[in-house]
């Protein structure tokens, strides 16, 4: 819908009112509209929308189709946080956002918190503060950025709604936007979905249509791509510093492409060793390559003919000296000779 429109918004009751005015028109959604809100407001609590019904004599009811809107009309915000804890007492871990209302929310020296704030009824539970995160938010809330950007991001929205200008942000001003969002997109998942890659872009150029792409499709493509490649270095950064997931799921991934290394050189190995003309500098590298690989197998106890046939370079008189010294650090006939061991293996070998 076309054309700027302007909304009076109740924030508890008729002692706050506020005035919202969109350029753009009556947004398409619900969420939409939210997101308008939310982002003018920087409202941090969860919360529903209520319009006035002339139908039911100008009572509030619950806002569920963009339709029911008109230009000057009177929406109210409820914070769905305030009902939730008539009925169950509110703890630190209850809930993924800040208490708070609009009017300290901008006054408050600390960043505020923006993640799910308009949502269903639904509470989101968390295991534990060192590993908490929150159920991924509908619409996603675009973060505060540095001072910088944010400077910059005015600018250009000033710009964009002036002359349609669309602003080329420097390196570090785009640095500094992304920086922001893989902070925000972290508190919900380190490992956001295409889908989730989507949603932020397309609500990053709805708060700041001054990053809008000319370029491509859907206007925000680029910047799903950076997304992408900075979550990916983001991941890498967490996983140094510690985060449990992150860390966890590195691991898997490094042990899994050892054992797949390890699989392929097990394969080379084998070809050699059946070569007329074997090439024993090969072999002593790829024994020394899999040793880890032979070893987690010799834990499983399998069958000797079933280990014989995976590794017949280890049976090799050269390999047998090589492996034990792998394990002990000692040369094998330095021991076999000094314990005077060969008696013993002689009568072995009889039996």
């Amino acid at each position: 819908m076309a054309g700027r429109v302007t909304f009076r918004v109740l924030f508890g009751g008729e002692d706050d009112a506020r005035k919202l005015t969109i350029e753009s028109g009556i947004p398409r959604t619900v969420e939409d509209l939210a997101l308008k809100i939310k982002t003018f407001f920087q409202v941090t609590e969860q919360f529903r929308l209520q319009y006035k019904d002339k139908d039911m004599d100008d009572q509030f009811m619950n806002l569920l189709s963009i339709s029911e809107l008109e230009d000057k009309g009177t929406l109210k915000v409820v914070y769905i946080l305030n009902e939730t804890t008539r009925s169950a007492p509110l703890t630190e871990d209850a809930f993924c956002t800040i208490p708070g209302t609009p009017s300290n929310a901008s006054s408050s020296s600390q960043e505020p918190n923006y993640s799910d704030s308009y949502a269903s009824n639904d509470t989101i539970i968390l295991s534990s503060p060192e590993t908490r995160s929150c159920s991924w938010p509908k619409p996603f809330v675009v973060p505060r950025f540095s001072s910088c950007a944010k400077i910059m991001l005015q600018t250009g929205n000033d710009e964009f709604k002036a002359h349609r200008t669309f602003l080329s942000p420097t390196p570090k001003v785009r640095s500094d936007i992304l920086e922001g969002l893989a902070e925000e997109i972290i508190k919900y998942t380190a490992y956001p979905r295409d889908e989730q890659l989507e949603e932020v872009a397309k609500a990053l150029t709805q708060s700041h249509p001054c990053l809008l792409e000319k370029a491509t499709q859907t206007g925000y493509c680029g910047w799903k791509h950076y997304l992408k490649i900075k979550m990916m270095n983001f991941r890498t950064k967490l996983s140094r510093a510690g985060h449990p997931e992150v860390a966890i799921n590195s691991l898997k991934n490094k042990r899994m492409v050892k054992q797949e290394t390890g699989g392929v050189e097990r394969v080379a190995l084998l070809t050699e060793v059946k070569k007329k003309k074997k090439d024993e500098a090969v072999i002593k590298e790829k024994m020394q390559r899999t040793f880890s690989l032979r070893r987690q197998e010799i834990l499983q106890e399998p069958k000797i003919p079933e280990f014989l046939n995976k590794w017949p370079a280890l049976f090799d008189v050269s390999e047998i000296n090589l492996e034990f010294m792998r394990l002990t650090t000692i040369f094998f006939y330095n021991v076999v000779y000094k314990d005077n061991a060969i008696p013993v293996f002689l009568l072995y070998h009889t039996l």
